[in-house]
């Protein structure tokens, strides 16, 4: 499968979650730190399914 474009790094996939955890949504987060709405979701959804950010 080809890549789409470049791996998020840890750091801010972690801030993706804290934000998550801190009760905002998915448009807010991806304002705040200027990525696309389905980047976070699929951060998140990833995190909630494994506990993890990790690909």
């Amino acid at each position: 499968m080809a890549l789409h474009g470049k791996e998020l790094s840890v750091d801010l996939k972690k801030r993706i979650v804290a934000l998550h955890k801190d009760d905002l949504g998915y448009n807010k987060i991806a304002k705040t730190l200027k990525l696309s709405c389905s980047m976070v979701a699929k951060t998140i959804q990833r995190f909630n399914k494994t506990g993890s950010t990790q690909n």
